[in-house]
């Protein structure tokens, strides 16, 4: 059943955050039978006010960067009662573009803290009025990499808790709920949790049976047209299984991917014994010990090492994020060497966080046939990767159940 409650999806951003949040609007009318009871608003940038226009209460929604890039977040008094008020807000929000500047033409790129700043300019506005629910979507979760705070403790090195500091001050904010895809540090679903935070970690290496299409609301040819665009890596695993006739292995490229590989492969295989379907999993050990260097090896219990690697076999490296590929490149190479070449090697990854510097050292990968992501991040089209479109669908999924958890709760 469709909701009474208004749901209104705001992009924070412009451009392509824009039409992210368009697609969103769209999906949840068309696939999850939302239709009016989902708006859409936009904002304009400071270039489409008409001069003159005073800044009171009938002032229509302004987001946009100053030069410096200080973050600008306005809106007058009746389009907060107006519009907002009473609604759960889903703010949308890419909170990496490697590519995106202030201005065409102009050097001042917008970073990951100005993303940041917006959306708590966002948060900060809505304090002047009432809202049932604030909710974030962003498609890729940034300030997670320094999580390993423990690990590292014990060996006498202290890292700034970035990812912490982060979630904090979102709920000081008064965030409500945060939707994201493949978090690469699990401590985020932790530290929402102790905060009171919802938090929604959409994983697209899911299989069909992880989808209950009632929590979605669909069924019949929808379901199964829906389903399909939410499980991205497990539809083209098995295109790929068909056409390879089996040839297919998966690489864990450290213990933090175990678990993520191992499902995958076992839901993309169903057909086969714990013993068959381990026995296509090759596992690596990566250990970071400096900035700039890590060590990758086979582990020694890995069924398939350098000894036994089919040269006719596609080796897939399930990984969340990929910057320069300096971790799959150190598997490729090993590939590469025990096959004589002949094995091939493709990096599927959720989030490709790759900046406009790192381009050429990843464009130019020696031991990696091809690269295939998902749009978590716009990048430039000189990044040589081949995307998957599934951002907005998969966000939507996240963003239907959470609103109806909250309907469901008034």
């Amino acid at each position: 059943m469709a909701s009474k409650t208004k749901l209104l999806v705001v992009p924070c951003s412009g451009e392509r955050t824009a039409e992210l949040a368009n697609k969103v609007t769209k999906i949840l009318r068309d696939d999850y039978g939302l239709e009016d009871k989902v708006e859409l608003l936009t904002s304009l940038r400071r270039s489409g006010i008409e001069k003159g226009t005073p800044k009171n209460h009938q002032h229509e929604l302004v987001s946009d960067y100053f030069p410096d890039v200080e973050a600008q977040i306005d809106i007058g008094r009746n389009q907060l009662y107006d519009i907002i008020r009473g609604s759960h807000v889903a703010l949308v929000e890419h909170m990496l573009t490697p590519d995106r500047f202030v201005t065409e033409g102009q050097p001042q790129c917008i970073s990951v803290n100005d993303h940041l700043m917006t959306v708590r300019g966002y948060l900060d506005v809505l304090k002047n009025t009432d809202t049932l629910q604030r909710t974030l979507l962003a498609p890729y979760l940034t300030y997670v990499r320094s999580h390993s705070i423990n690990k590292y403790k014990k060996r006498g090195f202290f890292q700034f808790d970035s990812l912490k500091i982060m979630m904090e001050d979102l709920q000081r904010g008064k965030l409500n709920s945060l939707i994201t895809i493949d978090p690469h540090a699990k401590e985020a679903a932790q530290i929402a949790e102790s905060l009171g935070m919802d938090f929604h970690s959409i994983n697209p290496f899911h299989s069909a049976r992880a989808i209950n299409p009632y929590k979605l609301g669909i069924s019949g040819e929808k379901s199964k047209d829906v389903r399909k665009r939410l499980r991205p890596f497990q539809e083209r695993f098995a295109e790929l299984r068909k056409e390879k006739k089996g040839d297919l292995y998966v690489i864990v490229v450290d213990s933090g991917s175990e678990s993520k590989c191992e499902n995958f492969i076992e839901r993309a295989c169903p057909d086969l014994t714990p013993e068959e379907f381990y026995a296509l999993l090759v596992n690596f050990d990566k250990d970071r010990n400096a900035y700039d260097r890590s060590s990758t090896d086979i582990k020694s219990f890995s069924p398939i090492n350098r000894s036994n690697m089919n040269p006719e076999g596609t080796y897939i490296i399930i990984d969340d994020m990929a910057f320069s590929l300096g971790t799959a490149n150190g598997a490729g190479k090993i590939v590469k060497e025990a096959t004589g070449g002949k094995g091939r090697v493709e990096l599927w990854t959720s989030h490709a966080v790759t900046m406009p510097d790192q381009h050429e050292k990843a464009n130019n990968r020696s031991y990696i046939d091809k690269v295939v992501c998902l749009d978590t991040v716009p990048q430039h089209t000189a990044l040589d990767f081949e995307y998957i479109h599934a951002s907005a669908h998969l966000l939507a999924s996240g963003l239907y159940k959470t609103h109806q958890r909250l309907v469901a709760s008034r």
